[in-house]
Protein backbone atom coordinates (compact mmCIF):
# COMPACT_ATOMS: atom_id res chain seq x y z
CA UNK A 1 0.00 0.00 0.00
CA UNK A 2 3.08 2.63 1.04
CA UNK A 3 4.39 1.72 -2.16
CA UNK A 4 1.67 2.24 -4.69
CA UNK A 5 0.95 5.31 -2.59
CA UNK A 6 4.38 6.89 -3.45
CA UNK A 7 4.56 5.67 -6.77
CA UNK A 8 1.58 7.39 -7.67
CA UNK A 9 2.84 10.51 -6.23
CA UNK A 10 5.40 10.19 -7.84
CA UNK A 11 4.20 9.41 -11.70
CA UNK A 12 1.83 12.43 -10.99
CA UNK A 13 4.52 14.94 -10.48
CA UNK A 14 5.99 13.60 -13.51
CA UNK A 15 3.06 13.88 -14.84
CA UNK A 16 2.01 17.60 -14.35
CA UNK A 17 5.71 18.38 -15.19
CA UNK A 18 5.86 16.52 -18.73
CA UNK A 19 9.16 15.10 -17.81
CA UNK A 20 10.96 11.88 -17.54
CA UNK A 21 13.67 12.33 -15.11
CA UNK A 22 12.64 14.49 -11.30
CA UNK A 23 15.60 16.82 -12.82
CA UNK A 24 13.81 18.07 -15.43
CA UNK A 25 11.06 19.62 -13.65
CA UNK A 26 10.66 23.38 -15.51
CA UNK A 27 8.27 24.89 -12.50
CA UNK A 28 10.17 25.23 -9.31
CA UNK A 29 12.75 22.35 -10.24
CA UNK A 30 14.50 22.42 -7.45
CA UNK A 31 11.51 22.32 -4.94
CA UNK A 32 9.44 19.68 -7.19
CA UNK A 33 12.41 17.24 -7.79
CA UNK A 34 13.41 17.17 -4.32
CA UNK A 35 9.56 16.53 -3.06
CA UNK A 36 9.64 13.76 -5.44
CA UNK A 37 13.45 12.07 -3.92
CA UNK A 38 12.34 13.18 -0.75
CA UNK A 39 8.88 10.76 -1.02
CA UNK A 40 10.63 8.23 -2.36
CA UNK A 41 13.22 7.78 0.39
CA UNK A 42 10.53 8.44 2.85
CA UNK A 43 8.26 5.80 1.46
CA UNK A 44 11.68 3.24 1.59
CA UNK A 45 12.17 4.34 5.15
CA UNK A 46 8.84 3.59 6.40
CA UNK A 47 8.43 0.20 4.44
CA UNK A 48 11.50 -0.98 6.27
CA UNK A 49 9.82 0.48 9.57
CA UNK A 50 6.38 -1.36 8.87
CA UNK A 51 8.28 -4.53 7.63
CA UNK A 52 10.62 -4.76 11.03
CA UNK A 53 7.15 -3.57 13.00
CA UNK A 54 4.83 -6.35 11.55
CA UNK A 55 7.38 -8.79 11.83
CA UNK A 56 7.81 -8.45 15.71
CA UNK A 57 4.10 -8.02 16.34
CA UNK A 58 3.34 -11.45 14.29
CA UNK A 59 6.58 -13.03 16.46
CA UNK A 60 4.94 -11.90 19.58
CA UNK A 61 1.39 -12.89 18.72
CA UNK A 62 2.17 -16.54 17.28
CA UNK A 63 4.15 -16.73 20.67
CA UNK A 64 1.37 -16.13 23.28
CA UNK A 65 -0.90 -18.75 20.82
CA UNK A 66 1.87 -21.00 21.39
CA UNK A 67 1.23 -20.70 25.11
CA UNK A 68 5.04 -18.88 25.91
CA UNK A 69 4.73 -16.86 28.80
CA UNK A 70 5.16 -13.28 27.32
CA UNK A 71 6.00 -11.50 30.40
CA UNK A 72 8.53 -13.66 31.52
CA UNK A 73 10.16 -13.58 28.01
CA UNK A 74 9.83 -9.55 27.85
CA UNK A 75 11.42 -9.68 31.49
CA UNK A 76 14.36 -12.17 29.64
CA UNK A 77 15.13 -10.08 26.58
CA UNK A 78 14.94 -6.56 29.06
CA UNK A 79 18.03 -8.17 30.84
CA UNK A 80 19.80 -9.49 27.66
CA UNK A 81 19.13 -6.36 25.93
CA UNK A 82 20.86 -4.31 28.20
CA UNK A 83 23.53 -6.69 28.47
CA UNK A 84 24.33 -6.41 24.54
CA UNK A 85 23.27 -2.85 24.75
CA UNK A 86 27.29 -2.06 25.40
CA UNK A 87 28.15 -4.40 21.97
CA UNK A 88 25.78 -2.62 19.96
CA UNK A 89 26.63 1.26 19.19
CA UNK A 90 27.69 0.94 15.83
CA UNK A 91 24.14 -0.36 15.33
CA UNK A 92 22.52 2.44 17.16
CA UNK A 93 25.06 4.72 15.11
CA UNK A 94 23.92 3.59 11.84
CA UNK A 95 20.18 3.96 12.75
CA UNK A 96 20.25 7.45 13.86
CA UNK A 97 22.31 8.64 11.02
CA UNK A 98 20.27 7.14 8.46
CA UNK A 99 17.46 8.75 10.53
CA UNK A 100 19.49 12.24 10.45
CA UNK A 101 20.57 11.84 6.82
CA UNK A 102 17.00 11.19 5.27
CA UNK A 103 15.33 14.47 7.72
CA UNK A 104 18.03 16.63 6.70
CA UNK A 105 17.43 15.34 3.00
CA UNK A 106 21.23 14.32 2.74
CA UNK A 107 20.31 12.17 0.02
CA UNK A 108 16.97 10.29 -1.41
CA UNK A 109 16.76 7.56 -3.63
CA UNK A 110 17.49 8.06 -7.28
CA UNK A 111 19.82 10.71 -6.42
CA UNK A 112 23.54 10.31 -7.75
CA UNK A 113 25.91 10.43 -4.73
CA UNK A 114 29.57 9.83 -3.95
CA UNK A 115 30.63 8.20 -0.39
CA UNK A 116 33.85 7.81 -0.17
CA UNK A 117 35.56 5.89 -3.07
CA UNK A 118 31.86 5.04 -4.29
CA UNK A 119 30.36 6.73 -6.93
CA UNK A 120 26.60 6.06 -8.09
CA UNK A 121 22.89 5.71 -8.10
CA UNK A 122 20.92 5.50 -4.56
CA UNK A 123 18.89 2.47 -4.72
CA UNK A 124 17.22 2.31 -1.46
CA UNK A 125 17.97 3.80 2.07
CA UNK A 126 16.95 1.48 4.76
CA UNK A 127 17.28 2.46 8.80
CA UNK A 128 20.84 0.57 8.81
CA UNK A 129 22.25 1.02 5.42
CA UNK A 130 22.16 2.35 1.95
CA UNK A 131 22.57 1.04 -1.22
CA UNK A 132 24.01 2.67 -4.27
CA UNK A 133 24.61 1.37 -7.48
CA UNK A 134 27.38 2.02 -9.15
CA UNK A 135 28.33 2.94 -13.16
CA UNK A 136 29.47 -0.94 -13.62
CA UNK A 137 26.57 -2.23 -12.02
CA UNK A 138 28.43 -3.10 -8.53
CA UNK A 139 25.46 -2.59 -5.73
CA UNK A 140 27.48 -1.38 -2.68
CA UNK A 141 25.98 -1.31 0.45
CA UNK A 142 27.06 1.39 2.71
CA UNK A 143 26.14 1.68 6.75
CA UNK A 144 25.18 4.76 7.24
CA UNK A 145 26.73 5.23 10.54
CA UNK A 146 30.28 4.81 8.14
CA UNK A 147 28.84 7.62 6.27
CA UNK A 148 31.67 10.60 7.24
CA UNK A 149 31.14 12.55 3.87
CA UNK A 150 28.60 12.34 1.03
CA UNK A 151 28.75 14.81 -2.21
CA UNK A 152 25.05 14.46 -3.74
CA UNK A 153 25.39 15.61 -7.51
CA UNK A 154 21.02 15.74 -7.48
CA UNK A 155 20.60 18.51 -5.50
CA UNK A 156 20.55 22.40 -6.49
CA UNK A 157 22.52 22.70 -10.33
CA UNK A 158 25.30 21.00 -11.84
CA UNK A 159 27.92 22.33 -14.14
CA UNK A 160 29.34 20.77 -17.20
CA UNK A 161 32.80 21.72 -17.95
CA UNK A 162 34.66 20.62 -20.60
CA UNK A 163 38.35 21.41 -21.42
CA UNK A 164 39.36 21.60 -25.34
CA UNK A 165 42.98 21.55 -26.09
CA UNK A 166 43.89 23.03 -29.54
CA UNK A 167 47.38 23.66 -31.59
CA UNK A 168 48.25 27.05 -29.75
CA UNK A 169 49.43 28.48 -33.14
CA UNK A 170 45.57 29.45 -33.87
CA UNK A 171 44.00 32.38 -33.22
CA UNK A 172 42.38 31.29 -29.61
CA UNK A 173 39.85 34.42 -29.81
CA UNK A 174 38.39 32.81 -32.84
CA UNK A 175 38.75 29.34 -31.30
CA UNK A 176 36.57 30.43 -28.63
CA UNK A 177 33.69 32.24 -30.25
CA UNK A 178 33.57 28.43 -32.40
CA UNK A 179 33.26 27.35 -28.92
CA UNK A 180 30.58 29.52 -27.31
CA UNK A 181 28.46 29.52 -31.02
CA UNK A 182 28.63 25.78 -31.35
CA UNK A 183 27.21 25.61 -27.20
CA UNK A 184 24.36 27.68 -27.75
CA UNK A 185 23.50 26.18 -31.10
CA UNK A 186 23.18 22.67 -29.43
CA UNK A 187 21.52 24.01 -25.65
CA UNK A 188 18.81 26.05 -27.91
CA UNK A 189 17.75 22.34 -29.69
CA UNK A 190 14.33 20.73 -27.58
CA UNK A 191 16.78 17.97 -26.39
CA UNK A 192 19.02 19.96 -24.27
CA UNK A 193 17.01 23.38 -23.76
CA UNK A 194 15.59 22.30 -20.12
CA UNK A 195 18.42 20.65 -18.77
CA UNK A 196 20.02 23.83 -18.85
CA UNK A 197 19.76 27.17 -16.71
CA UNK A 198 22.74 29.41 -17.48
CA UNK A 199 24.38 30.64 -20.72
CA UNK A 200 27.63 29.19 -21.62
CA UNK A 201 31.10 31.01 -21.04
CA UNK A 202 34.74 30.11 -21.72
CA UNK A 203 36.37 30.29 -18.49
CA UNK A 204 39.29 31.07 -19.89
CA UNK A 205 42.75 29.68 -20.85
CA UNK A 206 43.42 26.58 -18.43
CA UNK A 207 47.00 26.00 -19.49
CA UNK A 208 49.57 26.32 -22.29
CA UNK A 209 52.41 23.64 -23.06
CA UNK A 210 54.16 23.58 -25.98
CA UNK A 211 52.25 23.54 -28.84
CA UNK A 212 48.70 22.89 -27.00
CA UNK A 213 46.33 25.59 -25.38
CA UNK A 214 43.47 24.47 -23.41
CA UNK A 215 40.57 26.82 -22.94
CA UNK A 216 37.69 25.97 -20.03
CA UNK A 217 34.16 25.70 -21.35
CA UNK A 218 31.25 25.67 -18.94
CA UNK A 219 27.58 25.48 -18.90
CA UNK A 220 25.13 25.74 -15.44
CA UNK A 221 23.08 22.49 -16.21
CA UNK A 222 19.66 21.46 -13.99
CA UNK A 223 21.04 18.36 -11.63
CA UNK A 224 22.33 15.71 -13.07
CA UNK A 225 22.03 16.63 -16.76
CA UNK A 226 25.97 18.29 -16.79
CA UNK A 227 27.45 14.74 -17.96
CA UNK A 228 24.93 14.44 -21.14
CA UNK A 229 25.23 18.10 -21.85
CA UNK A 230 29.22 17.91 -21.94
CA UNK A 231 28.57 14.73 -24.01
CA UNK A 232 26.56 16.70 -26.48
CA UNK A 233 28.97 19.85 -26.89
CA UNK A 234 31.80 17.53 -27.29
CA UNK A 235 30.35 16.07 -30.28
CA UNK A 236 28.67 19.37 -31.80
CA UNK A 237 32.25 20.72 -31.05
CA UNK A 238 33.79 18.52 -33.23
CA UNK A 239 31.50 19.18 -35.75
CA UNK A 240 32.51 23.03 -36.03
CA UNK A 241 36.03 22.27 -35.70
CA UNK A 242 35.81 21.13 -38.92
CA UNK A 243 33.98 23.53 -40.64
CA UNK A 244 36.28 26.13 -39.25
CA UNK A 245 39.52 24.36 -40.15
CA UNK A 246 40.88 24.32 -36.30
CA UNK A 247 42.94 22.15 -35.70
CA UNK A 248 42.99 19.63 -31.89
CA UNK A 249 46.18 19.78 -30.56
CA UNK A 250 48.53 16.44 -31.76
CA UNK A 251 48.63 14.90 -27.99
CA UNK A 252 46.63 15.30 -24.96
CA UNK A 253 47.19 15.35 -21.11
CA UNK A 254 44.52 12.84 -19.55
CA UNK A 255 41.09 14.97 -18.58
CA UNK A 256 38.00 15.47 -19.79
CA UNK A 257 39.27 17.38 -22.78
CA UNK A 258 37.91 16.88 -25.89
CA UNK A 259 39.70 13.20 -27.68
CA UNK A 260 40.75 13.83 -30.95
Amino acid sequence: MLTRTVTQIVRGVKKSQDVDTTSEMQAAPYVNARAVQRTRTLGTVGRHIITWTVVVIAFIMILGNLGVNLAALLTSAGIVAAGLAFGAQNIVKDILNGIFMVFEDQLGVGDVVTIGTVSGTVEDVGIRVTQVRALDGTLWFIRNGEILTLGNSSQGWGRALIDVTVDAHQDLAHVSDVILDAARALLKSDRYARKVTGEPEIMGLESVFGDRATLRLAVRTRPEAQWEVQRGIRAELRRKFREHDIKLADEFPKGPGIQK
